[in-house]
């Protein structure tokens, strides 16, 4: 059959055509297959073996990564959660600085092995550039547990390498969590103690202008003694007003009453002694006589005569009268002077009472037009000294904090370091896998290249599918 090169139609395959078309190209694609796989081959064996190193790291959640402000006393920030803090942890792990630290530390040479070479710059970079490519970190959500491997082609390196990374690694954290304001707290707190001095001398000033010792205390006793003078002015007050009172009742009792009362009085009883004598010469008489004598008779009406005239009143009387001084006028009258006394007194503390009420009064009145300068300046005192108090306390924390950073008391604990790997790990077999895929899937696309490529008719059925006419015959190719 001729070729069918000289029409503008591409040949049209189903299939088997592809599938026998393939056949035909076996050689090619054998040949193709078997130098793609043998050259892999090489490659892959030149491959050493691996060796990965491991360690475990905890990170819980610490005070560095709790909110705490500078100034002020409030009240911290809430803590992260775990993952977070072990996001954190891992990025530090990670990060340029201790891979850094690591090469300054191990040198490039221990960390490359025979394949350093160039100069010191260059094996610098080199051994980054292993480190970057060999540590592997992994984290699990919600594990407070770093996984952390190196990788190189000798065990005892991957295990060197990776404990100088976490210790590299604790001591960066360390020094990036340290608390650095220290001295800035100590310059602070200077200031403000330089401030409260001169506060202080403010103050001092104040109280002095204005005869204070005490602030407080004098506005607190002036307040007490003017409750103590009150009451006293109104005891004072109700003694004066009842000490009146008394006086004006013995002024007007001394009017009533006399100032001089007879003392003694001597009665004339010269009647009853004449009866009594009379009576005795009756009885002397009737020794003599009889009852009915007249001598007997005559005394009797004598006797009958003196009792008439001491029973008329006449025969008793004042005989003589002496007089004196009143004793009640005389104690109403001591009683009233010293009452008057009493009152002149009371009069004179009572003004005396009003004078202090008067002074404590002034003086209070001027303790309330200094009170909000007082208030101002005792203010400004008492929030310098709070605020002294608080940068000591943040100073000493901070150094006690520092100190217990450095010495490794922290949130980070090392719970597994690396060892030196038995067993290593070849990826021979699988790139070998891949190589053969790979020269697999070149010869078939070498094959297929070849077969949408030709522009003739390979068989009686394309050409009947392409020109979509039947072939009646097919005679074979003239040799040339």
């Amino acid at each position: 059959m001729r070729s069918a090169a000289t029409y503008s139609a591409r040949p049209r395959y189903d299939l088997a055509d592809i599938v026998g078309l393939l056949i035909r190209q076996i050689g090619v694609m054998l040949l193709v297959f078997l130098v793609i796989v043998a050259l892999g081959t090489v490659a892959v064996m030149t491959l050493k073996k691996t060796y990965t190193a491991e360690a475990r790291i905890f990170a819980g959640v610490g005070q560095e990564y709790v909110y705490q402000p500078r100034v002020g006393l409030t009240e911290r920030g809430q803590a992260p959660d775990a993952d977070a803090v072990t996001q954190s942890e891992a990025a530090i792990l990670d990060s340029q600085e201790v891979k850094q630290q690591v090469v300054r530390t191990l040198g490039p040479a221990a960390i490359l092995g025979d394949k350093a070479s160039g100069s010191r710059a260059a094996q610098e970079a080199q051994a980054m550039k292993a480190l970057a490519g060999g540590l592997k970190i992994g984290v699990s959500p919600g594990s407070p547990v770093i996984a952390v491997g190196y990788e190189s082609g000798n065990a005892q390196r991957s295990a060197t390498v990776l404990n100088a990374i976490v210790d590299a690694y604790l001591a960066y954290r360390r020094e990036l969590f340290t608390d650095r304001s220290t001295d800035a707290n100590l310059a602070q707190q200077q200031a403000f103690e330089d401030d409260l001095a001169r506060a202080d001398a403010e103050y001092q000033a104040f109280l002095r202008s204005n005869d204070i010792g005490d602030f407080a205390a004098a506005k607190a006793g002036y307040a007490t003694s003017y409750q103590t003078v009150y009451a006293d002015r109104l005891s004072t007050q109700a003694q004066l007003n009842q000490t009146d009172q008394r006086l004006r009742t013995l002024e007007a009792q001394l009017a009533q009453t006399p100032p001089e009362i007879a003392l003694q009085q001597d009665l004339n009883v010269s009647a009853q002694d004449q009866i009594l004598q009379a009576r005795n010469e009756r009885e002397a008489l009737l020794a003599r006589y009889l009852p009915d004598s007249q001598p007997v008779r005559d005394i009797e009406a004598r006797i009958a005569q003196l009792e008439n005239y001491v029973a008329s009143g006449g025969g008793v009387g004042v005989r003589e009268v002496r007089t004196g001084p009143n004793p009640i006028w005389t104690e109403l009258e001591t009683t009233r002077i010293n009452l008057q006394a009493d009152r002149d007194s009371l009069q004179a503390r009572l003004a005396t009472l009003d004078r202090q009420l008067e002074q404590i009064k002034a003086r209070q009145s001027d303790l309330i037009q200094v009170e909000s300068q007082n208030a101002t300046l005792a203010s400004e005192r008492e929030v310098l000294s709070a605020n002294i108090r608080e940068f000591q306390q943040r100073t000493s924390q901070s150094r006690a904090d520092s100190a217990l950073v450095q010495a490794g008391a922290d949130n980070v604990t090392v719970i597994e370091r690396a060892v030196a790997p038995t067993t290593g790990k070849s990826l021979k077999l699988p790139l070998l896998a891949l190589v053969i895929l790979f020269a697999g899937f070149t010869a078939l696309c070498v094959g297929l290249v070849r077969i949408f490529s030709r522009r003739d008719f390979a068989t009686a059925e394309v050409v009947g599918r392409t020109l979509d006419m039947p072939v009646l015959a097919v005679a074979p190719m003239k040799a040339r």
